[in-house]
């Protein structure tokens, strides 16, 4: 008898146990996957009021709004701006939350400094199809089909860097660590190390369960609804493979993302690297707060490591000539 009810009483704390766990996996699940975004036009009034977006000096560049279709199997929404008549590129990716109107400035940086450039709205953001944010994972691939697009339209010869922020950087650091070692450079704004460390600390922040059970919830969750898991987000397991320079920034303020994330991944990185971490700052405010400084820094990373467009081909086009997109065969 005591053996039966004991039975009866592992067997209902399981299933209690496991009902939990699922509840618990899928709420996590819905707030990691869709993580409510801003407005674009919240974002565009934003980016305006602050004067990092002057609408009509962008326009004057004569931005071509393109559509690129992911490897993922969707439509990414992008805009090229290519005021250079040579090969010289950059990519840009934005955080969560955020869409390519945030990498405007960016974008106008590199501009200023001989690039042309490609903005583009990740996965469920902005104009993009894409149901679930995986913080790098697929977004890894969908930098790739940008990519590949560039160099369809524009010649396979093309040199290019990449910037990412937040999000988007650890989208740079996986794709040159698990994808493509093609990009002359690379700069990480903000990124997280590994996704398991963040959502421990966010977890331990916000919530009564332990982490472990979370995460643990959360992972079985991720694996049905998106198929990856926790441990296939993680930058510092893939940073030794990239070869190329990348500069390293973040602000020692940044509560959400703590700095020493950066500081580990520059830390394993090998081979040519730098790093910046501004005093003032919250998270991926780095340019807003420091914008002469960042741009100061950036070129001092390119010069260093001879990254700059020659300038004798910094050939601005016609005023009145937009660039054309030749048509795929």
């Amino acid at each position: 008898m005591n053996n039966k009810i004991l039975t009866r009483t592992l067997l209902g704390v399981s299933l209690a146990s496991g009902i939990t766990s699922s509840i618990v996996g899928l709420v996590a699940s819905n707030y990691v996957l869709n993580f409510k975004l801003r407005d674009v036009e919240v974002i565009r009034r934003r980016e305006i009021k602050a004067k990092r977006l002057d609408v009509e000096a962008f326009n004057a560049k004569q931005p071509l709004n393109v559509t690129i279709q992911s490897r993922n199997g969707y439509n990414l929404s992008a805009t090229v701006v290519k005021p250079y008549e040579h090969k010289h590129w950059m990519v840009f990716c934005h955080g969560v939350t955020e869409n390519k109107i945030t990498s405007i400035k960016y974008l106008n940086m590199f501009n200023e400094l001989g690039f042309n450039g490609i903005i583009f709205d990740h996965r469920r953001h902005g104009e993009s199809g894409g149901n679930h944010s995986t913080y790098g994972y697929y977004e890894k691939t969908d930098l790739e089909s940008v990519i590949a697009f560039l160099k369809e339209q524009y010649g396979y010869d093309i040199t290019f860097g990449v910037h990412g922020e937040s999000m988007g950087a650890v989208t740079t650091l996986l794709y040159a660590g698990e994808l493509a070692n093609e990009a002359a450079f690379y700069v990480s704004d903000c990124a997280f190390s590994n996704f398991t460390r963040l959502l421990t600390q966010i977890i331990e922040q916000k919530s009564s369960f332990g982490s472990g059970f979370v995460l643990s919830a959360l992972n079985q969750v991720l694996k049905m609804r998106t198929h990856f898991s926790l441990k296939q987000v993680s930058p510092i397991d893939v940073i030794q493979n990239v070869e190329q320079p990348i500069l390293f920034i973040h602000s020692k303020p940044d509560v959400f993302i703590p700095y020493t994330h950066s500081v580990d991944l520059y830390n394993k990185k090998r081979g040519p690297k730098m790093r910046w971490y501004p005093e003032h700052g919250g998270h991926a405010a780095s340019y807003n707060v420091n914008p002469i400084s960042y741009k100061n820094k950036v070129e001092h990373f390119l010069t260093t490591f001879d990254l700059l467009p020659p300038k004798n081909d910094n050939t601005h086009n016609k005023a009145n000539e937009k660039h054309k997109i030749k048509k795929k065969k």
